[in-house]
């Protein structure tokens, strides 16, 4: 390999390898581990994976995951990375080989996303490699090993995403472009990230705004940039107006106890995730207290973002108390510790700006930082295979719990890890989590998650088959009478009993659209599909196509040899 190419893909080659080297533990030792997010994520994933194999789509409706109950989650949960997840669930044939290849190219997505942050930032090779390193072994993108917390997937992309900010503050101007896909990215991928993102963004344009000269201009920049972002997005924000102005969609659950999931409390394992992280908090305040009235203004800003996001992670924010209020932003974050993620990018950024102005230092800050990214890469190592191991010692695949429901013994829940047939483990691990289904009666006085159960997970004698036109059918045996089923309907939900259409008035609907219908002796069939808006399916096909369009803009910038880069490193 030539020199030249070898420094070109220096950074992915280490990158790449390393990844491997935090999965290949897990991989020797067949270790297995499920998180309290695993069972919902896998449904989503399943359910993805499974219209792809059978060229079964069904956009809106679950016709695969969640029992086939016809509800509605990828929809409103990133439903194009939602599909992508779908293939690496294909490709890993099993959920063990789905983990391993999902840990790998989350690692590898999050070391390339760090490493450009960093070279945006001008920051050198000897320092951007090993930090970009030493990020993957930050809890930001263990918790998805650890837990499979989703939230893992929007760090890996925010760093990227963070650029346009970092440009702007350097040359006072917008790339449209890049802007809007930053955005449009981090939305297609996780909802609260894109509003780590926007808190993010605000102080540095609202900084560069006002030093910038050119003040009309930056303005048409940016809304260029945020009608493209639309239009990059339509599918999923035209999907929650529509099923929400139609619909009672429940939340997610609401954390009553937010003061014991900050990192100054019962999360303290994000601060030292890895431990080397320690140093650079130390180091960091040390480097704010000796050089602050010496900073830039933009310096001063990307502190006190920094310090901004520690603080909302720490229970010096009244959370429970804005919880109690029913504050619907508290609602939404439902854990302090997810605003460590953006504050730990930041402090990374921060020690590799301070480290990358010793230029005599250099050499010896690259073998420290080496050195650092090898303890979290033994550290996280060692976590998982501690896990694996407790796991293995009590017998359980995923830890027991109120709403966790299980079948079978260990020894077959844990075969069903490693079966090619996916449903195996979705069937003898299910986890009650109810969140977006429809609401039609109060629920005042309920378990969400019981309730759920009692009308979709414990409902038995119905035998569910998926049309090639991506509807649902239930049949079941009846004497006559009336019968409620465990499918869910949602307002554009449509519902064919025995070949008669069922009107949405006739319908009798429990608390979470379940129905009862009037049930013929013999053979019952219903077959439930979803009824899709004209406009929405007219935004979707012009988001599909504005992200071809882009894609084939990049290519063709590729081709011609011209400089794509939106922000030189040099």
């Amino acid at each position: 390999m030539k020199k030249e190419t070898y420094q070109l893909f220096k950074p992915l080659l280490f990158i790449v390898l390393f990844s491997f080297l935090l999965i290949f533990p897990q991989w020797v030792t067949k270790g297995v581990i499920f998180g309290a997010d695993s069972i919902f994520h896998y449904n989503r994933f399943y359910e993805a994976a499974m219209q792809i194999k059978n060229w079964n789509y069904s956009y809106f409706i679950s016709i695969y995951g969640f029992q086939q109950s016809g509800r509605i989650v990828n929809a409103v949960y990133g439903p194009f990375f939602a599909y992508f997840q779908g293939l690496l669930v294909l490709l890993g044939r099993s959920w063990f080989g789905y983990q391993l290849l999902s840990r790998f190219v989350l690692g590898v997505i999050a070391g390339l996303s760090m490493y450009k942050l960093l070279k945006a930032a001008k920051i050198k090779d000897e320092i951007s490699i090993p930090i970009a390193l030493l990020y993957l072994t930050t809890f930001s993108i263990q918790y998805w090993t650890m837990r499979q917390g989703f939230t893992s997937w929007g760090a890996a992309f925010l760093p990227y995403c963070f650029i346009p900010a970092i440009r702007f503050t350097f040359y006072k101007e917008v790339h449209p472009i890049q802007l809007a896909v930053s955005v449009a990215l981090i939305f297609q991928v996780h909802l609260l990230s894109t509003l780590f993102l926007i808190i993010m963004y605000i102080p540095f344009f609202v900084y560069g705004f006002f030093q910038t000269q050119k003040k009309l201009k930056v303005i048409g920049q940016g809304l260029l940039s945020v009608g493209l972002a639309l239009l990059l997005t339509a599918n999923v924000w035209l999907a929650l107006l529509f099923l929400r102005m139609e619909n009672r969609l429940l939340d997610p659950f609401i954390n009553g106890l937010m003061d014991n999931n900050a990192i100054n409390t019962g999360s303290s394992y994000w601060i030292i995730t890895p431990y080397p992280l320690v140093l650079f908090l130390i180091g960091q305040i040390i480097y704010l207290v000796v050089r602050w009235r010496n900073m830039a203004k933009w310096k001063r800003i990307l502190h006190s973002v920094y310090l901004l996001f520690i603080m909302l992670s720490t229970t010096l924010v009244p959370w429970k108390w804005m919880v109690d209020r029913g504050i619907k932003f508290a609602e939404l974050i439902q854990f302090p510790f997810r605003f460590f993620i953006p504050a730990t990018i930041l402090l990374l950024l921060i020690g590799a700006m301070t480290l990358n102005r010793f230029v005599k230092w250099r050499k010896l800050s690259c073998w420290i930082l080496t050195i650092f990214a090898l303890i979290g890469a033994i550290q996280a190592s060692v976590d998982t295979y501690q896990q694996a191991k407790i796991a293995e010692k009590h017998h359980y695949v995923l830890r027991s719990s109120l709403h966790v429901h299980t079948a079978g013994t260990y020894q077959e829940q844990r075969q069903a890890v490693f079966d090619s047939n996916l449903d195996l483990l979705l069937q003898k691990i299910r986890k009650s989590t109810p969140d977006y289904v429809p609401v039609y009666n109060s629920i005042k006085g309920y378990n969400t998650y019981n309730l759920y159960a009692e009308k979709v997970i414990f409902k038995e004698g119905f035998t569910k088959v998926v049309n090639n036109d991506g509807s649902l059918s239930l049949t079941w045996d009846s004497d006559g009478g009336q019968t409620e089923l465990p499918v869910v309907v949602y307002k554009k939900t449509k519902l064919i009993l025995n070949q008669q259409v069922l009107k949405n008035y006739e319908l009798k609907l429990s608390t979470f659209g379940n129905p009862t219908v009037t049930s013929k002796q013999g053979v019952n069939k219903l077959t439930i599909s979803f009824t899709v808006p004209v406009y929405f399916t007219f935004a979707l096909w012009v988001t599909i196509l504005t992200w071809l369009g882009l894609v084939l803009y990049w290519l063709y910038y590729r081709i011609k040899g011209y400089d794509f880069q939106v922000l030189h490193s040099e």
